[in-house]
């Protein structure tokens, strides 16, 4: 807290008592046979009702009262038909329908509504649709899991119902905790979307045939990390990667059968090429050693003249494992082209291939290529005309393609083992390997790579379209955009392809049928419209209640000349990275957003599958601008997790624990503005209970502010309507008021909600609390009703609430709307958001900024010199004549008592001197020889016990 902020916040505490008799004590100079209490009616107090803390239960009540009695609920619907176009677009990345709102759903959604809410202040529609991402394995799981084992006899149908009515659930729970944050939206189903809601399932349909119409999407054998635990394949935002797995690594050895030309001086002798891995598993598909053609290898021999290839800078690596090895010959990768070896398990004869992502940080400098157990090894064998096989079942098993002695073993576990015991002989070392491997999210187990049929989308034909349309593309926060941007870039960059089908029964059907002894796919637009025709009529579980021939129609199988008895349905759905991906072709209006708010790990998730989407169907991206924000951590920067004892639940940061004593209620107020002061600048935002209370501080020091500027507008009466004349201060506090309006629209419009935070603190602080409510307080208390000077500052405070609470009101506007509940004239109680309020550009005035800035230099001067009251100094101020020239702005005469220069410098009397050579304004400071005024204690008394003229004349008046 500034020093002048606590001054004045100490003056409102005792000013808001509404104990005349201590007001009167610290602000009247009392003396002999004068009694203050007899000018009490005469001084004109702050009156409101607006109070000055709520806390406990009595703040929750608070915001559920607020909710309803300022049109929360109705505001998306007002500014709808009341602002005008152009609309702001915010598109809604769709939370997941899976358990209680975390305090990373209150950095996302807050953050957005803080975004639209300063659109609508402003006078500018929005269009945001709030949604939820409702399909998936989490849900299915958490659906089944109660069950147990009777999951097991389920129905696809029984399974999906049970998928939905969880999904349901969640979603009123959520939408629940949104409303009651004060997110503004549409909150009624028809204003939300959902993607398993037939609407949305039926766009998703067509949005599919228009892409495998054009080729973009495909049914292939490719590998893809597959979960065992889950059965199902995993898109690689769907990982997550634990840096403690051990994995058994092995270094084998390969004898060549075939010597490359540039090792023919060793034929005659044992050759091996080494190689290493850390998933032994994947070696009975083998099918080729990939070298990197750049890099030196050393063939070196062991003591029984065997000669190893291994990459020249690890030989020293390999002999602390294998033992000593003696360099003999040294060439470069490319010289092994023309080699071959024999395969571990089969025996069969197979090649030296170049690969470019070999390298020799570890290992050998030779990679063993399993064209089905490995993206970079499908690519080299397609490269090489390879073949891709894959021996592991759906739970992570070997099938029995993989022969009698391995089929049934799991592949992570006794498969692995099985398989160096089974190459015994090539085994030249082992060791348990900690690194970083790739986990289902879900179920928090160990995935494997495998190549199976599956659905993909061709990213190689929509990579550099999607490249060339993030130049155009904006990305928020301007401190890390140039990192998110080559992020994301990278990533569309390095993605080979994508897979969007998945195993499982709750989702959306990928549209195809197929013929049942060749698996060949069958499908077209026509019969996908009768599908959506279909599940309009019957609902989304038509797909697996209907019959086959009912699912085909008459038509397609006369035109396919096939009974339906030869035809199946396919068993995939769409991957939910699809399912939201495709959103914006649902729910925005043109197919492109103003913005997209997510948090930083969608670059790899939603960010980039809406990219692609647009990209192959609408030829740009859906989003004119992105903004990333960070992940919710604790003190110590760990991710918040049950298991760790972390988690800071939102609800009880607004609504309280079960002792509120311990877990005190801060309201939604609180937990808006810690999302606002933290949650845009950092990729880890921390949630403490130091910075939640620091939170609260700032929104009560803020309440203070508002209920000083609500009291000072009391309406006293007066008999005849006042014209307001300003003062230097007043005109300055507009210009002040005018440039700050313009501050806190540029940090809105660039989302630097922290700045903002930071801004309007510091301005409430020192330029409204410090500088003017200070000054003119004597204006205010002391004048009288009728005094155009007093009318003046009130209006000037008229004006500073005004933009204050609508600066504040994206941020907070629980305590926004409270305000303006209590401002005197909102007498019909109209929501802020409903009133409009312009600056007029002739607050803009530089020359009163100068005036008032060189007087308050030299009233700073004032204030160190000062070791009294400065009301009961008297000062002579020589000045230079360009100082002078300024500040006489303020005080036209030579020496007065009354100039707004004494108003500004709180001084009793104040002679100005012109005087050529000096800089710096030379001040003489002396007491004053009278006593000050019993009433206003500013002005010196006549006499002893008599009122200065202003009192006494207002006094006069009031007693006739």
């Amino acid at each position: 807290m500034s020093a002048g902020l606590g001054v004045i916040l100490g003056q409102t505490k005792n000013l808001f008592s509404y104990n005349t008799k201590s007001l009167l004590l610290r602000y009247v100079q009392t003396s002999e046979n004068v009694n203050p209490k007899k000018y009490t009616a005469s001084i004109l107090l702050p009156q409101t009702k607006f109070p000055s803390r709520i806390s406990g239960k009595k703040r929750v009540d608070m915001d559920k009262y607020l909710l309803e009695k300022c049109g929360f609920s109705e505001l998306y619907s007002w500014q709808r038909a009341n602002l005008s176009e152009p609309d702001f677009v915010l598109h809604d990345g769709p939370p997941y329908a899976n358990g209680n709102l975390h305090m990373g759903h209150a950095i996302n959604k807050i953050l957005k509504d803080i975004t639209i809410r300063s659109k609508i202040i402003r006078g500018q529609r929005v269009h945001f649709i709030p949604g939820w991402d409702c399909h998936g394995l989490p849900i299915e799981m958490k659906a089944l899991i109660s069950l147990k084992e009777s999951a097991m006899n389920l129905t696809s149908v029984e399974i999906r119902q049970k998928a939905q009515k969880y999904a349901n659930e969640a979603i009123s729970q959520q939408r629940d905790v949104f409303m009651s944050w004060g997110i503004m939206a549409d909150w009624k189903e028809s204003g939300c979307y959902f993607t398993h809601h037939t609407s949305y399932v039926i766009n998703q349909l067509r949005q599919f045939i228009t892409l495998y119409e054009k080729g973009l999407v495909n049914r292939d054998f490719k590998p893809v990390y597959w979960s065992p635990s889950s059965r199902t394949a995993l898109a690689e935002s769907e990982l997550e990667y634990n840096e403690q797995h051990v994995s058994k690594s092995a270094t084998i050895r390969l004898l060549l059968d075939v010597l490359p030309p540039a090792l023919v001086s060793l034929k005659g002798h044992p050759v091996y090429a080494l190689t290493w891995t850390t998933t032994p598993w994947t070696l009975v598909a083998n099918e080729a050693i990939a070298f990197a053609e750049d890099v030196k290898y050393c063939v070196a021999e062991d003591s029984e003249m065997n000669f190893y290839i291994v990459a020249e800078n690890l030989l020293n690596k390999i002999q602390e494992k294998i033992g000593i090895l003696k360099p003999s010959i040294t060439i470069t990768g490319t010289e092994l082209r023309g080699g071959r070896y024999l395969q571990p398990i089969t025996g069969l004869s197979s090649p030296f291939v170049p690969g470019s992502h070999v390298t020799t940080a570890k290992g050998t400098g030779l990679v063993h290529i399993a064209p089905g157990h490995g993206m970079d090894d499908f690519l080299i064998g397609l490269a090489n005309k390879l073949p891709v096989l894959s021996l592991v079942d759906e739970n992570g098993c070997y099938t029995a393609d993989a022969g009698p002695d391995l089929v049934g073993l799991n592949v992570l576990n006794e498969g692995g083992e099985a398989i160096l015991n089974k190459i015994q002989s090539n085994v030249v070392h082992t060791e348990n390997y900690q690194h970083s491997y790739p986990y289902d999210w879900r179920t928090k187990e160990p995935v494997i790579v495998k190549a199976s049929k599956q659905w993909f989308i061709n990213t190689s034909a929509l990579k550099q379209q999607a490249l060339d349309s993030l130049q155009n593309v904006s990305v928020y926060p301007v401190c890390n955009s140039a990192s998110s941007t080559n992020s994301l870039t990278q990533q569309v960059k390095m993605r080979p392809y994508w897979c969007i089908s998945r195993q499982r029964v709750w989702g959306t059907p990928i549209p195809v049928l197929y013929y049942r002894d060749t698996g060949d796919i069958i499908t077209n637009r026509d019969w996908n419209e009768r599908l959506c025709h279909l599940m309009q009529k019957y609902g989304l579980d038509c797909w697996w209640e209907l019959p086959i021939e009912k699912l085909a129609g008459k038509k397609l199988l006369r035109e396919l000349e096939v009974d339906a008895s030869e035809l199946e349905r396919g068993q995939d759905i769409l991957d939910i990275w699809f399912d939201s991906g495709i959103s914006w072709s649902t729910v925005l209006p043109d197919g492109k957003a103003d913005l997209y708010l997510e948090g930083i790990d969608q670059f790899t998730g939603w960010f980039q599958s809406s990219l692609l989407t647009s990209i192959a169907l609408q030829g740009a991206a859906p989003y004119k601008s992105l903004f990333a924000h960070g992940f919710a951590v604790d003190d110590k920067g760990h991710k918040m997790s049950k298991s760790l004892g972390n988690v800071i639940d939102p609800e009880e940061v607004t609504q309280g624990g079960e002792d509120l004593k311990k877990k005190p209620a801060y309201g939604v107020d609180t937990l808006r503005w810690w999302v606002a002061s933290h949650g845009t600048q950092h990729t880890l935002v921390p949630v403490t209970e130091k910075l939640l209370k620091g939170s609260a501080e700032s929104v009560q020091k803020l309440r203070l502010i508002f209920r000083f500027l609500l009291g000072a507008l009391h309406p006293y009466p007066c008999d005849t309507p006042i014209e307001p004349e300003y003062h230097y201060l007043d005109k300055y506090l507009l210009h002040q008021l005018y440039h700050y309006d313009k501050r806190i629209e540029t940090l809105y419009s660039n989302y630097e909600y922290h700045n903002a935070c930071r801004v309007i603190i510091h301005f409430v602080a020192n330029t409204v609390s410090a500088l003017y409510c200070h000054l003119i307080k004597d204006r205010l208390y002391c004048n009288s009703i009728n005094s155009s000077h007093r009318a003046g500052a009130v209006d000037v405070i008229s004006e500073i609430l005004a933009v204050l609470t609508r600066s504040l009101a994206p941020i907070l506007p629980h305590l926004a709307e409270e305000v303006w509940l209590h401002h005197p004239d909102n007498l019909a109680s109209v929501p802020l958001f409903h009133s409009a309020h312009n600056l007029p550009k002739d607050w803009d005035q530089p020359s009163i900024a100068k005036v008032i800035e060189n007087a308050l230099d030299i009233k700073a001067a004032i204030t160190k010199l000062a070791t009294i009251n400065t009301w009961e100094l008297a000062a002579t101020i020589t000045l230079n004549p360009a100082q002078y020239s300024i500040v006489t702005a303020l005080q036209q005469d030579e020496s007065s008592t009354t100039s707004q220069l004494c108003e500004l410098f709180q001084l009793s009397a104040i002679t100005l001197i012109a005087k050529d050579g000096i800089e710096d304004a030379v001040i003489d400071l002396k007491p004053i020889e009278k006593s000050l005024c019993a009433r206003c204690y500013r002005y010196p008394e006549p006499q002893p016990g008599k009122l200065c003229a202003r009192c006494d004349d207002i006094i006069s008046h009031l007693s006739t």
